[in-house]
């Protein structure tokens, strides 16, 4: 009877260390938050850091579709300190153009709206448009508006908006940097579509950080 008692013991210490364990790494996850609403889904950011200024957190983006992987928002926590948010911020605005091929299928989709015959011209010349913009290197801060001051659900940040233009083609691109009183979170917001961009703000705009 004792050794049947001692087995019981250790298997419901087990179950509640797995418990514990499981709660520990829940509220580790959800220290950093947004609201999501349907049609939208978070997941694990890929590692695509071209330096050591931050560490990828979670990406926010619409369901899976053909268009998904363009609307996206992105969150990472900032290492260190940052002395000067609008300096740091500016030098976050390096090109990152992505996999031409890629690009190339939204022209081609046949559900696309830039598979209209209109679009062909622009489709051809994207290999030197690409060729173009990766020998840039920067963006130039003259597609951008002034850092401004927002507010969302966990307080101030300081925030870049740039609107990028390729032909018919808009490249939104918004970069907020925040501080949370437990460190700094940079959050990128990146678009072709105006609609959806407002859909990310407002996402954005619910970010919060729990202790």
């Amino acid at each position: 009877m004792a050794t049947i008692k001692n087995k019981t013991r250790i298997r419901y210490f087990v179950a509640m260390t797995g418990v514990l364990a499981t709660l520990s790494w829940t509220s580790a996850a959800s220290a950093q938050q947004f609201d999501v609403p349907e049609g939208f889904v978070i997941a694990p950011e890929a590692d695509t850091a071209t330096s050591n200024d931050w560490t990828p957190i979670t990406a926010v983006r619409p369901v899976e579709g053909p268009f998904s992987e363009l609307s996206t928002i992105s969150l990472r926590a900032v290492r260190g300190d940052v002395t000067d948010p609008e300096a740091w911020l500016t030098r976050r605005l390096t090109a990152e153009i992505g996999d031409p091929g890629a690009v190339e299928e939204v022209f081609s989709s046949p559900d696309s709206p830039f598979s209209d015959p209109v679009f062909d011209a622009l489709k051809k010349s994207l290999p030197d448009l690409f060729a173009g913009l990766q020998n840039l290197g920067r963006i130039p801060l003259h597609f951008c508006e002034d850092p401004t001051t927002g507010y969302n659900a966990s307080g101030e940040f300081r925030e870049l908006f740039c609107n990028y233009n390729f032909g018919p083609v808009r490249q939104f691109v918004v970069l907020r940097l925040q501080d949370s009183g437990n460190g700094w979170y940079f959050t990128e917001i990146k678009t072709m579509n105006e609609r959806r961009l407002r859909h990310l703000v407002a996402i954005a705009n619910s970010f919060t950080v729990s202790n």
